[in-house]
């Protein structure tokens, strides 16, 4: 909705493309300003998208963003993340930790235990380190929200078994989701006096772009699309605090709510 969130400002991680992408597109649509953030300051032909083609894409539609490269894993780029937006932006209202590793796939025998500590660092440890940094800035201004974008395979394995098959999602991938999705769970207890809302997302198999490359000859038909976590992340930021502490399926509310 237009207006909606005017004058809230936003980080979203992981923003380059894919989900981060549509989700920094459609809090601007509805009046945020928006920090763009991600590794990607360059297309590839192999990796589409930058956090600079989304800001031009906000800027493009009357939106106001600004584009900051951030690893996730490195603890001074989270402290210059939320520091760059206060300095532009004077105030932290929503958070949107969607920058992740996916993958992990391969047996569980025989795997390597070094794979699992790359995937907390970036899918639990990352968000983590990012909610306190902005939590901080929420609390002292009267309250924010917290997204985390984690995954149904937090609860089951894919089809085939999580590592059942190479190169899908294994068992490290929904291991640290199930961890992202406990962790908000028990800060979102904590915050609630605060005023500080904390609502994991379950996007569904989603059709990003680079998906699209790689399965240019399937009937993607069925697979979500990025734009329908996005408007979830929207329609939730209005009035974040009685659904703090839910995992929320965004196709779902989206379809409850006619999103």
């Amino acid at each position: 909705m237009a207006g909606s969130l005017d004058g809230k400002a936003a980080i979203v991680t992981g923003s380059s493309r894919g989900i981060g992408k549509a989700i920094a597109l459609q809090l601007a649509a509805d009046g945020a300003n928006v920090v763009v953030c991600g590794r990607s300051e360059q297309a590839t032909d192999d990796l589409p998208g930058s956090i600079g083609e989304t800001v031009e894409a906000i800027r493009a539609g009357g939106g106001t963003a600004v584009a900051l490269k951030v690893d996730v894993t490195v603890d001074a780029d989270l402290r210059m993340l939320v520091e760059e937006t206060l300095t532009k932006f004077a105030r932290i209202d929503i958070l949107v930790n969607n920058a992740g590793l996916l993958g992990g796939g391969g047996p569980f025998l025989g795997g390597d235990p070094a794979l699992l500590d790359a995937f907390y660092r970036t899918n639990l440890r990352a968000p983590y380190v990012l909610a306190q940094l902005a939590g901080g800035k929420m609390a002292e201004q009267g309250g924010g929200v917290i997204f985390n974008i984690s995954s149904g395979l937090a609860r089951m394995p894919g089809p085939n078994g999580q590592g059942g098959r190479r190169g899908g999602p294994g068992v490290v991938y929904g291991t640290s989701k199930a961890a992202l999705d406990r962790f908000a769970a028990g800060v979102a207890a904590e915050l609630r006096e605060k005023n500080i809302a904390i609502i994991n997302i379950y996007p569904g198999f989603t059709l990003t772009e680079r998906l699209e490359r790689l399965m240019k000859d399937a009937d993607t038909s069925r697979m979500e699309r990025p734009e329908t976590t996005a408007k979830a992340v929207a329609f939730l930021s209005r009035d974040p605090m009685p659904h703090s502490g839910r995992i929320i399926v965004a196709r779902e509310l989206a379809d409850e709510h006619d999103l």
